[in-house]
C-alpha cells in the first residue's frame, strides 16, 4: 500500500518493562490518537519472546474499543491492512528493551572524528566498548585483541574528508578486517562506514566479504561541516539489524513493522526536530524519558536537535548504579523522612531484581522520585555543553518542557509530576509542561519518516498532557514573606486573588482547559523574563497554573525543616490545600482541606447583592 493512502497506523514501543500500543487514525478528516494500551514487556526468560507482550497490548486495546487487530494467521501478528473496520494500515515498531548495542568505534582523530562518531551513537541504546585510532599506542596485535576481546555487535567507522588522505584510515580498515577475519565463535559483528565516501569501494571490498556493512553519508566532510543525521538513520537501520539476530522475538515484530525496530531515542529526535520548526517561544522543546534502564534528554537548540542517552540509569533495571553514580547525599536531598544506608541498598537491590514492581509504600515511592529528579539533573547536565547556550546553573528557556516515562506520567496527581519536572530541571519564567504517558511523540517520529502529515495532524489534534503553565521566578526570598501577587480573573467574571510566600509552591485550583486572565505583581528581587509585573491570557491544564516561588536556584531547606516543608509541597501540588476553585460559570466550590487565609475572592461588579450572597452560601 502506498503511502498517500494509509488511513490507521498501529506503532508499538517496546520498553524495557512496558509495551505501549498507540493506535492512530482518520477522524472525520484529521488523523488522530484513537486509542492506548500497553502490558508488560516479554522480553527476558522464561517467555523471553516480545511478540507476546505485543499481543497481550493488542488485546487489551480490542477489548477497549472493539476492533480487531490480531491476525488469524499464523505468520502474521497483526491484520494488514485494514478492512471492515479492523486490522491497521501500517505497523511501525520501536523499541528501548534489552542489551544495548555493544559499539567499537574506530576512526582518525579523537578531538575530530572519534568526537563526532560519538555524537552518532548518542542517539541510540548502545555503549562504546573501546576505541581505535592512529594516535592509539598499542600494537597492532594488541589492538585486533582489543576488537576480539570486547565482543562487539558493531564497528563504527569514521574519519577523513570526503576526497581527503585515504591511507591512513584504509590502513585501520585493515587492522578490523584481520579482527573479523579471526573470529572463531558467536555473531560477526557488522561494520556502519560512515567517513571518507571516496573509500566506499575499497571498504566494501575488503569487509564485505567477512560480515554485514552498512554505508552512510561521511560526518566529517570538511573539516568545518558536520553532519550526524544520515549516519543516525543509517544507525536505526543497523539496530534492526542487531535486534533481529539477538534473542528476544524482535525478528518477528520486525519483519511486520515497515521501518524495522527502531531505536525508541531516534522517534524522539524526528519528533523534536519536527517540533523545533513551529513557532514558538523560547530556545525550543525539551523532552526527558526516564525508564527501567534509560534516561533520555532531547532538547530543539534553535531548531537543531540535543541529545544525550544513558543506558545505565534507570529507576528499575539499573537502580543500583544509578544509586552509586548519583550518591546517596544527592539523593537524601529529596526524602523528607530519615533512611539509614543500608535501607537505601536493600530497597535498590531488591528493585533490581523485580524491577516491574510498583512501590509499596510512599516512602518506596518517595525514594524512585528522588532518584528520577537526580537522573534527570545528571543527564541534562552533561547534555549542556553541546547546545552551546553559555555557562550557568540555570535551565535555558526551553518550551515546553515534556516529561515522559512511568515514574513521571503515573504520578499520585497531575500537580505531582509537575513538581517532580520543576525540581529537576528548575527553569525559570514561565515554562509549559507536558506529560507523553502514551510514549505518542516517539511513535509520530517515526511516522513522520513515512508520511509527515499524520505527525502534524495527531500532534495539532492532542495527545500529550497539558500540564499547565508553571511561572518560575529569578531569584531568592526569605522563607515566609510575600513573594507573588496572582490575581486569577475567570471568564464568567469570577475573580479570586492569592500571595505565594517565599519556599512555598502553589497550584492554582483552574480547572482543565479554562482561558483565564492571569496577573503577577512579585516582590523586589525577583523577575520573570525581567519583568515584576505581568497581564496574559492563558489556558490551564491538568494541574491548573502553578507559581513556584521556592527560588532560583531552587533552594532547599534544611535538614531539621525538610519533612514540614516537603509535607506543606505536597499538599499544595496535590490540591490538598486549594481552597475556592474556579470551577463553572457561576458556581464556587469550596475544597475540605484548610483553607488558605491569603485566598480573597472577589465577585463582578456588576453582580447583585442577593446573587453574590446565594452564591457564596
Amino acid at each position: 500500500m502506498g503511502f498517500e493512502n494509509i488511513n490507521s497506523v498501529l506503532v508499538a514501543d517496546i520498553g524495557s518493562v512496558q509495551t505501549r500500543l498507540v493506535l492512530i487514525d482518520l477522524v472525520e478528516g484529521q488523523y488522530r490518537l484513537v486509542s492506548s494500551s500497553r502490558a508488560r514487556t516479554t522480553v527476558e526468560p522464561p517467555l523471553a519472546n516480545v511478540s507476546l507482550g505485543l499481543e497481550h497490548a493488542a488485546q487489551a486495546m480490542t477489548e477497549r474499543i472493539g476492533r480487531q487487530l490480531l491476525s488469524p494467521e499464523p505468520d502474521q501478528v497483526f491484520m494488514i491492512p485494514e478492512a471492515g473496520g479492523h486490522g491497521v494500515d501500517e505497523f511501525l515498531a520501536t523499541s528501548s528493551a534489552g542489551r544495548p548495542m555493544k559499539v567499537f568505534l574506530v576512526g582518525l582523530t579523537p578531538e575530530i572524528s572519534l568526537l563526532s562518531g560519538k555524537r552518532v551513537l548518542a542517539g541510540s541504546y548502545v555503549t562504546v566498548t573501546n576505541t581505535l585510532s592512529p594516535d592509539d599506542r598499542r600494537t597492532e596485535e594488541e589492538q585486533i585483541n582489543a576488537i576480539l576481546q570486547d565482543d562487539p555487535d558493531l564497528i563504527l567507522i569514521v574519519g577523513g574528508t570526503d576526497d581527503g588522505a585515504d591511507d591512513i584510515l584504509l590502513e585501520l580498515v585493515r587492522i578490523v578486517r584481520t579482527a573479523l577475519s579471526l573470529v572463531m565463535h558467536g555473531m560477526v559483528p557488522s561494520v556502519l562506514f560512515a567517513g571518507n565516501q571516496a573509500l566506499r569501494k575499497q571498504v566494501r571490498n575488503l569487509l564485505a566479504p567477512l560480515t554485514s556493512v552498512f554505508f552512510a553519508k561521511n560526518v566529517r566532510p570538511s573539516l568545518e561541516d558536520e553532519q550526524l543525521f544520515p549516519a543516525q538513520i543509517e544507525l536505526a537501520l543497523v539496530y534492526d539489524d542487531y535486534r533481529s539476530r539477538s534473542t528476544g522475538g524482535f525478528s518477528e515484530v520486525g519483519r511486520q513493522s515497515q521501518v524495522g525496530v527502531v531505536p525508541t531515542t531516534q522517534g524522539y529526535i524526528s519528533a523534536i526536530r519536527y517540533l523545533g520548526e513551529l513557532p514558538q517561544k523560547g530556545v525550543g522543546p525539551l523532552y526527558v524519558d526516564v525508564g527501567s534502564a534509560n534516561s533520555v534528554v532531547v532538547a530543539g537548540v534553535h531548531k537543531e536537535p540535543h541529545y544525550n542517552i544513558r543506558t545505565d540509569l534507570g529507576v528499575g533495571h539499573h537502580i543500583v548504579q544509578t544509586m552509586e553514580t548519583i550518591t546517596l547525599d544527592k539523593l537524601r536531598r529529596w526524602l523528607p523522612f530519615e533512611i539509614d544506608d543500608e535501607a537505601l541498598w536493600d530497597y535498590a537491590h531488591n528493585k533490581q531484581l523485580h524491577p516491574a514492581t510498583v512501590p509499596g509504600t510512599p516512602e518506596d515511592l518517595m525514594i524512585e522520585q528522588a532518584l528520577a529528579r537526580e537522573i534527570v539533573r545528571l543527564v541534562v547536565d552533561e547534555a549542556r555543553p553541546a547546545w552551546g547556550l553559555g555557562e550557568g546553573d540555570l535551565l535555558p528557556d526551553f518550551r515546553p518542557v515534556v516529561g515522559a516515562g512511568a515514574i513521571l506520567t503515573e504520578t499520585q496527581h497531575p500537580g505531582m509530576a509537575a513538581m517532580l519536572l520543576l525540581d529537576a530541571l528548575q527553569p525559570t519564567g514561565i515554562t509549559d509542561l507536558y506529560l507523553d504517558p502514551h510514549n505518542l511523540l516517539s511513535a509520530l517520529g517515526v511516522i513522520a519518516y513515512l508520511k509527515p502529515l499524520i505527525t502534524v495532524q495527531a500532534l495539532d489534534a492532542g495527545g500529550l498532557v497539558n500540564l499547565g503553565p508553571a511561572f518560575s521566578p529569578l531569584g531568592r526570598v526569605r522563607y515566609g514573606r510575600d513573594a507573588i501577587k496572582v490575581r486569577i480573573q475567570h471568564p464568567n467574571g469570577q475573580v479570586f486573588n492569592h500571595v505565594v510566600k517565599g519556599g512555598e509552591i502553589w497550584m492554582a485550583p483552574v480547572l482543565p482547559g479554562v482561558t483565564a486572565d492571569v496577573r503577577i505583581r512579585l516582590r523586589r528581587g525577583l523577575s520573570i523574563n525581567g519583568k515584576q509585573r505581568l497581564r496574559m491570557k492563558l489556558t490551564a491544564g491538568a494541574a491548573g497554573f502553578i507559581f513556584d516561588a521556592r527560588g532560583r536556584p531552587l533552594a532547599m531547606p534544611r535538614q531539621k525543616d525538610r519533612a514540614e516543608r516537603f509535607q506543606q509541597w505536597l499538599l499544595a501540588m496535590t490540591g490538598r490545600d486549594a481552597g475556592p476553585s474556579v470551577a463553572g460559570a457561576g458556581t464556587v466550590t469550596e475544597d475540605a482541606g484548610v483553607m488558605d487565609d491569603d485566598l480573597e475572592l472577589e465577585l463582578p461588579a456588576d453582580m447583585e447583592e442577593e446573587t453574590a450572597h446565594a452564591l457564596l452560601s
